[in-house]
């Protein structure tokens, strides 16, 4: 992966190559826009805003003339820059300029909490618009022989409860990975060792510990998923969880414990990962406020 980032930033063509290529293998394997994204956030992170803007436009109009002879349209081109690129190219702006990954996350979490109001003040009932997607979707597939027809009922009742902060919180996750990935390409090549500490020092602020406490009381008070309250309180349990993940990093550095913790904690994020992800935004939640970092050491990494 060092090599990659080391091609990339060799320059401005190397850059839009990379960017553009994982962006096209992305659509056969989905987790590889988190490269391309990672490209956009290394350039902006490393050369500054506007060669990230170069790059962003550069690589768009790449995406558009392949879609437009293998698809007939550059709709894809455009939605793949507004939905990956551009978002990552202003968290790097962000990371750039505050130094700061708790206030950089925070702007993650907030575009992720504008979209989710964005889409309940356009669509109104999210439960009732994902019932009729998935209808569209399972219509057909519910006249086939042989299929459990009483399961896919009850994933068409609970699935559309869940669905916008499932998107919502993908969209966050898809975010961070990027930009985390571009943090630790930097590191690599002009900070060794950076991107660790930098990650493993994360906490939340003590503010969106406050919201994200009064979201998550408001949810359970309303027990309805899939309203507003229930919607952003995944995302911000999400954003949570990641504090939770870096104390865990930190404990295992700092106590000198055996790492297959850290290979535990990733199994049960894999198998059971709505409960795991509950149980580390708890973590990272009593973090904001506990400092639980000072009962186990008293230096830092």
């Amino acid at each position: 992966m060092k090599a990659l980032a080391t091609y990339v930033m060799r320059g401005r063509l190397q850059s839009i190559a990379i960017s553009s290529l994982f962006a096209m293998l992305s659509l056969i394997i989905p987790p590889l826009s988190y490269i391309s994204g990672a490209v956009v956030a290394l350039v902006t992170l490393r050369r500054g805003i506007s060669e990230g803007v170069v790059i962003v436009i550069a690589a768009t109009m790449a995406l558009a003339v392949i879609s437009q002879i293998t698809m007939g349209n550059v709709l894809m081109a455009v939605v793949y820059a507004i939905m990956v690129w551009l978002p990552v190219w202003v968290l790097a702006i962000v990371l750039r300029r505050s130094i700061s990954l708790p206030i950089t996350l925070s702007v993650a979490a907030l575009i992720c909490g504008l979209a989710v109001l964005g889409f309940h003040g356009a669509v109104g009932d999210t439960v009732l618009w994902w019932q009729g997607i998935l209808d569209k979707i399972l219509g057909e597939s519910l006249q086939q022989p042989g299929l459990d027809v009483a399961e896919m009922q009850l994933v068409r009742e609970k699935a559309p409860q869940f669905m916008t902060g499932l998107m919502a919180s993908t969209f966050f996750i898809s975010m961070i990975l990027s930009l985390f990935l571009a943090r630790f390409w930097q590191a690599a090549l002009y900070n060794p060792g950076g991107f660790k500490s930098e990650f493993q020092s994360f906490r939340v602020d003590k503010v969106i510990a406050i919201l994200g406490a009064i979201l998550m009381i408001w949810a359970l008070l309303a027990q309805v998923p899939g309203t507003l309250a229930s919607d952003l309180s995944i995302v911000i349990s999400v954003y949570a969880s990641i504090a939770g993940i870096a104390l865990v990093h930190h404990w295992i550095v700092a106590t000198n414990s055996n790492k297959s913790w850290l290979i535990l904690m990733y199994l049960l994020l894999v198998f059971f990962t709505p409960q795991i992800l509950v149980l580390l935004a708890i973590i990272g939640f009593a973090d904001a406020w506990m400092n639980i970092r000072r009962f186990y050491t008293n230096r830092t990494i």
